[in-house]
Formats: C-alpha cells, sequence, structure tokens
C-alpha cells in the first residue's frame, strides 16, 4: 500500500480442473479447495486480518485477479463472476464494501425477495450482465436513425449476436478510479490460460455508484487503443502524490515508449487483436539477458544472468520472467524449471 505500512499476500491450495457442479458456478472453470489474502504488517510480519475463498478460483499469476487502488482491492471470482470490493482500514481490517456480480445494488437481492420472485432467480440473468446486454441494446438502437430500418438493424446487430453476448463471462477487472471499474469480458470457451488474451474480448467501463455500463469497446477497437496510448498512467495504479511518479517513463511524458508500443502493436500476430500488456514467462537461455541502451543504439548497459548461484547452466525447461520496480535500482526475475522449486532472484546495481 502507498502508506509503506501493509502488504497484501495471497496462497492457495492445488487447482482441480475436476470441479464438481455447483450452483451458480460457471461450466469448465476450475477450483481451487482454498484461496486467502492475508494483510499483513510489514513492520513485524504480524497477520492482521485475512480474508478466504472456498471452492473458488481466483488468477493469481501477475496479479491478474486482483487489483489493488489506494485503500481499496477488487478480486474477481471467476467461478462464480463476481467482483468483490474490499476496503483496507486504517486499523488493519479487510471489510467488504461491495460485491457485483448477480446483484449490482445493496437491495437489489432484497427487492426480488419483496415481491416473491426470489424462488425464480435461476431466470433471471446476473445484474451486471443485464447492465451489459441493456448498453449493447440502447447503443445498437441509437445507431440507426431512421425508425423503419431500426428494427432489422436489431435483428443484425444484437439479436443475431443475443446469445453470444449472453456467454460472456469476467475475465479481468481493474480500478481507474475509485468510482469506475474497467472490466473485461471474454468467451466462457476462453481457458484460464494466457490463451485468454487471444480470444474475442470486450472492455466495459462501470460505475460503481450508477451501476452503470458507462462505455464498452471491443478489443480490436482503434479508439480503446488511442486511449490507451495517450492515458496509459491511468490504466494503472500509480502512487498518489508519489515524488518518484515524475521519474516513471510512460507514454505521455517519454518519447521512447510510445514508439516501444507502436512497435508492440506492429508485432502482434493478428492485427485485430489488442496486445497485453502482462510480461510473460520466457524460455529461459544459457547466456545472461542483455539490456540495451535506447539512446545509444547497440550499447549494452547491463546484464541479468538467471538462475541461482548454484552455477547450473542446463537451460532445458527453464522459463524466466523479470520485473523491474518502478523507480529504485531493482529488479526481480522469476525462474521456473520442470519438477524444481520456483526460484526468485533479487538483482541490484552495482
Amino acid at each position: 500500500m502507498e502508506c509503506h505500512q501493509y502488504g497484501l499476500f495471497a496462497t492457495s491450495t492445488a487447482r482441480s480442473n475436476e470441479s464438481s457442479v455447483t450452483e451458480g458456478a460457471i461450466h469448465g472453470v476450475p477450483s481451487i479447495e482454498k484461496i486467502t489474502f492475508y494483510l499483513v504488517r510489514l513492520e513485524d510480519g504480524a497477520i492482521l486480518d485475512e480474508k478466504a475463498f472456498c471452492n473458488d478460483f481466483i488468477n493469481l499469476a501477475h496479479s491478474i485477479g486482483a487489483y489493488l487502488y489506494e485503500d481499496l482491492v477488487c478480486i474477481v471470482s471467476l467461478r462464480y463472476q463476481t467482483i468483490h470490493v474490499l476496503q483496507i482500514r486504517d486499523s488493519g481490517s479487510l471489510v467488504e464494501v461491495r460485491r457485483i456480480g448477480a446483484f449490482c445494488r445493496e437491495d437489489d437481492e432484497l427487492f426480488l425477495y419483496s415481491h416473491g420472485q426470489a424462488a425464480q432467480g435461476s431466470s433471471f440473468l446476473p445484474g451486471i450482465k443485464q447492465r451489459l446486454l441493456s448498453f449493447i441494446f440502447r447503443k445498437t438502437w441509437n445507431e440507426e436513425p431512421d425508425q423503419a430500418l431500426r428494427v432489422q438493424h436489431l435483428k443484425k446487430k444484437f439479436y443475431f449476436h443475443f446469445q453470444d453476448y449472453v456467454d460472456l463471462i469476467i475475465w479481468k477487472v481493474q480500478f481507474l478510479d475509485r468510482h469506475h471499474l474497467f472490466i473485461k469480458f471474454g468467451s466462457v470457451n476462453g481457458r484460464v490460460t494466457r490463451s485468454t488474451d487471444q480470444n474475442l474480448a470486450f472492455f466495459a467501463v462501470y460505475n460503481m455508484e450508477t451501476t452503470e455500463i458507462v462505455s464498452l469497446y471491443q478489443n480490436s477497437s482503434e479508439e480503446l487503443y488511442s486511449l490507451f496510448e495517450h492515458y496509459y498512467d491511468h490504466f494503472h495504479a500509480n502512487p498518489q502524490n508519489s515524488l518518484h511518479e515524475k521519474f516513471i517513463s510512460s507514454n505521455p511524458n517519454s518519447v521512447h515508449a510510445p514508439d516501444q508500443l507502436r512497435t508492440i502493436k506492429s508485432k502482434a500476430s493478428s492485427p485485430s487483436q489488442l496486445f497485453s500488456a502482462i510480461d510473460r514467462h520466457r524460455h529461459c537461455t544459457e547466456y545472461p539477458i542483455k539490456f540495451i541502451s535506447v539512446r545509444q543504439p547497440n550499447v549494452v548497459k547491463f546484464k541479468i544472468k538467471p538462475g541461482s548461484d548454484s552455477g547450473a547452466s542446463d537451460s532445458r525447461g527453464k522459463r524466466i520472467s523479470s520485473l523491474f520496480h518502478p523507480f529504485f535500482p531493482l529488479a526481480l526475475s522469476i525462474q521456473q524449471t520442470n519438477m524444481q522449486p520456483t526460484v526468485v532472484n533479487v538483482h541490484f546495481r552495482r
């Protein structure tokens, strides 16, 4: 957290692909017996509070399933399609302040019960899905100004794809600010792997206060790419009022970052797909990883040697990813080897 007093850590049991059929669970999504988030006081390592999810699936790889913004944390339950919004209080406790999924407002469930409709709850689409379909319907309706052609336009653009829209599920969520969420909807057929970025997806801006979807983009949208390119910092939880923030290179404040972004986009396997910003594991080589200067082309500034200090040079089956601190001169390399424990190395500048 920004106060540097607390850290949020997560642990999980082994993942099971043979999950039992449970009411409300999405078919095809694996199950994990227990996933626990711990709020730890960094000064002495004391566990102040914890939040457990049982027989659920939260994607912890690269923190895809959790996002921290100031004192708020959103956690995505893929299995039950629920967004849990927790607040980290100054007292050192985790308090759930919102739950978005089957219901969007706190009194939605009470409203159904009071009208005697809770028994038929299974016949209702989830609240967040209702918001999505309503937005797509209104958007399609307004695209055709001619009243005579509007119904035909709805049949072609909305009703023909209705079941595809209904089958969309929430894959990832992040904060844009304290009131807006950026939600990725994707196909239910997309497996819980890195390949999900290559499937058709939609990105929605959701207002938690009004429970409305403000805007919606397909993942091939040039408008969305332009917003990501010019307002890059708004897609990341940058420290507020940080003295180091102005030294972090990003598209708006660097002449090199946009060029790198366009290069990655031009190398994408499909021109209709936006690339993923996640740093994935790469196959490890026997040689040190070289980092080249941007201002001085072909000049090696430093190298990182992967692996432990054991001197083992066999790179077969090794995969590595690196993570640089935003402003401190250090980096982490995470190495995974077949049938071996994960090795985490901390690289300091000399």
